[in-house]
């Protein structure tokens, strides 16, 4: 004997036209039966304020996942109360008042919720306690789950037998397998995923049988066995391809003959008589939307309707282009080598250069840490803090394929540092490209010379210290190969909630200059390998409601010479590949580029390693408003630092900071503002490493490190 439950259990897509009947049972119920043994007097409605909600009996769920569910919300404080009634609605909140019927309610979806996650036995009571001295009510919800039911068997029919793709894509990874719990939901997710198996292998107009399909639960195992059915339809082809351009007759805009129908065609990863895949249609629009140069209005598909016997699917490309043209001015605010930089810059783009949609860019770009050295920021015996950046830049969006994309650049850096000041310039060509949907890799290769002149302010008492800086003085020309591989399975590009993302860089420097040593044998180089990890994980804390987001990162990296550079000491790694440490996206109790195990950490390391914990609160979201909601509270803890080699790490030298921080979401990311303090010293005298052992407000407050920046610290 079974009991067949109406789409997986209880339905979302299908009406009960005896639910208002159900709940004004319910509110009556609630209302004239429930105990009240603290009073005799009925229960009336907004009468009692709610100064509890208690769940009993909780097992499987978490309070908080069963709260999102409820209209009936415990009264708020005094503090909330004073926010609301004397400032501001959007500040505080309001008395909350007992409501049989919306309690009705609130009872209803929970029942419903517990049901469609199998517990088809559940049983839930309230009961009330009224204190008349002060007006207030409390509601405890008692909740016996009972069972919860497994799925004992999943039955696809329908599912056609070509491409064989179809059915190594269903079995590979369904939502719900026998012997899970079962979950309406699930089921629901898994009708969804095989309709997108259907839609990428050629029948878009696939539907799912509803009255065909069902979830039984068997009274003799109270298991459930579930049938889906569907119907694929038509195999349908793509068929041609049309591109419109969008222009403005109102201002005399005229058609982008430059901007060829060829140039959008080759970045569709379709042609007319192929099969049908919605994949490979959304694909093809981010494509489109990489090349920069128009906005794409639309990609549409039109699917003949299932009744016509044409199986030919159209598209249409509708572009709007960009000026070929653009100049602009730029106000640049940054948290560039973890401290905060403004500065302003001045850009040329030329859209579709030479046709191919090849981009050229050409820009002047200044930014300074130091904004009180003014006008001395180029001075080499100044302290100041700057970069001076002309970089001539040219994009090819297709290289071997629409994948791929290539990059060549040329530029002149001013860089100046306290301790120093460097000329570089450098030739960098770039290949990018993606491996998967949410893979993507880069191979540079860089040409580098390097003058550095030295600070002669800067006074180093280490006289290792000082050989280093004199070996930096030494004319540099270095060829670097670099490769990065990058997963990125995150949920969001500026504020992830769930995923990770990894990372690994490997660089080699030495192999050109060596090669045409022969031929050049004063050329002053450095032979080295450099490795880089990133490990960044994002999980929400809080039932999915991204209010309580929790955030870690680990990153490690490591350099050595190598071949004839290894035992020549007057050879080093130059200044643009070091590891520096302290800053906003750093250990946040030190400035940037200020945290050294030994030695002066302007002059960076060949050793890094850091990690981070961050808990990242929604203070105001309950305030749902648009604007207070985007205030996020934020405390870390960040532990790392540099060492001059790996050889020379020790535990006790890796410091230790935590502090608070404030973002606030915009459409450019979140800004960011932190204060760090250190808890863990080890540059400080033995006897004065720990927090507790300085002073609070004297030396450990005092010596704390405000951050900003723009975007997560990661």
């Amino acid at each position: 004997m079974y009991l067949r439950n109406r789409l997986f259990g209880a339905s979302p897509l299908r009406n009960d036209r005896f639910r208002p009947l159900r709940l004004l049972i319910a509110a009556l119920v609630a209302a004239v039966l429930a105990p009240a043994p603290l009073s005799a007097q009925p229960v009336e409605t907004s009468q009692h304020e709610i100064s509890s909600i208690t769940f009993e009996g909780l097992n499987s769920f978490t309070i908080g996942e069963l709260q999102v569910l409820m209209a009936t919300r415990e009264t708020p404080g005094a503090f909330n109360k004073f926010l609301y009634n004397s400032i501001s609605e959007r500040l505080g909140r309001k008395d909350e008042y007992f409501n049989a019927i919306v309690l009705g309610a609130d009872v209803d979806r929970l029942r419903k919720f517990y049901r469609n996650h199998g517990f088809s036995e559940v049983l839930i009571d309230t009961l009330l306690r009224v204190s008349p001295e002060d007006g207030t009510l409390d509601i405890t919800i008692r909740i016996t789950e009972g069972y919860r039911s497994l799925v004992e068997q999943v039955v696809y029919r329908g599912i056609v037998d070509a491409p064989e793709s179809i059915w190594e894509d269903v079995r590979r990874s369904p939502r719900i397998n026998p012997g899970d719990y079962y979950g309406s939901q699930l089921l629901e997710d898994e009708v969804k995923r095989i309709l997108r198996i259907y839609a990428d292998n050629g029948f878009p107009n696939a539907e799912f049988v509803r009255d065909s399909s069902y979830a039984r639960r068997y009274l003799s195992s109270r298991n459930y066995v579930v049938k889906l059915v569907f119907d694929p339809g038509h195999r349908y082809v793509f068929g041609d391809i049309t591109v419109l351009q969008e222009v403005d007759t109102l201002n005399a805009e005229t058609l982008r003959e430059d901007i060829t129908d060829e140039i959008i065609l080759r970045q569709m990863d379709y042609q007319p008589g192929e099969f049908f895949s919605l994949e490979k249609k959304i694909s093809s629009e981010r494509n489109l939307n990489r090349l920069g140069i128009f906005d794409l209005r639309s990609l549409a598909v039109f699917v003949p309707p299932r009744r016509d016997s044409a199986i030919a699917v159209p598209s249409r490309v509708t572009i709007r282009p960009r000026d070929k043209h653009e100049l602009a001015p730029e106000l640049l605010v940054s948290d560039k080598d973890g401290a905060f930089n403004i500065g302003a810059g001045l850009g040329y783009t030329n859209r579709n250069f030479w046709g191919d949609a090849r981009t050229f860019n050409a820009r002047v770009r200044f930014q300074t840490q130091t904004i009180g050295n003014f006008p001395d920021y180029f001075r080499v015996n100044e302290d100041a803090v700057s970069n001076l950046d002309l970089t001539f830049e040219v994009v090819q969006p297709y290289i071997f394929s629409n994948k791929d994309k290539g990059t060549w650049s040329f530029s002149f850096i001013l860089d100046k540092q306290k301790p120093y000041l460097q000329n570089i310039l450098r030739n960098k060509i770039g290949f990018t490209g993606r491996q998967a949907e949410f893979t993507t890799h880069v191979l540079e290769w860089t040409l580098e010379a390097v003058d550095l002149k030295k600070n002669e302010n800067f006074a180093a008492s280490d006289p290792a210290v000082q050989r280093q800086m004199g070996y930096l003085q030494e004319r540099q020309f270095n060829s670097i190969l670099s490769y990065t591989l990058a997963r990125d399975m995150t949920n969001d590009l500026f504020s992830p909630s769930a995923g990770f993302i990894h990372a690994v860089t490997v660089e080699e420097a030495g192999l050109l200059p060596l090669a045409l040593k022969g031929i050049l044998p004063n050329l002053p180089f450095t032979q080295f390998v450099r490795g880089v990890l990133v490990g960044r994980w994002y999980s929400d804390r809080s039932d999915n409601r991204r209010f309580f987001i929790l955030a870690s990162k680990l990153k490690a990296g490591i350099e050595e010479k190598y071949g004839e550079s290894r035992g020549d000491s007057t050879r080093t790694i130059p200044q643009t590949h070091r590891f520096f440490g302290g800053g906003g996206g750093s250990i946040r109790g030190w400035a940037s580029r200020d945290l050294k195990a030994r030695g002066d950490p302007q002059l960076g390391g060949n050793f890094s390693l850091e990690t981070s914990l961050e808990c990242r609160v929604n203070i105001l979201q309950t305030m749902r408003d648009g604007f207070l909601d985007k205030a996020w509270l934020v405390g870390f803890v960040d532990a790392g630092n540099v060492w001059e080699n790996v050889g020379n790490f020790q535990f006790t030298t890796v410091a230790i900071a935590t502090g608070i921080g404030l973002r606030w979401d915009t459409l450019f990311g979140p800004f960011r503002f932190d204060w760090g303090i250190r808890v863990f010293d080890p540059t400080r005298a033995d006897g004065n490493h720990w927090i507790t052992q300085r002073q609070l407000l004297g030396e450990t407050f005092a010596e704390g490190v405000f951050h900003f920046g723009i975007g997560h610290a990661f």
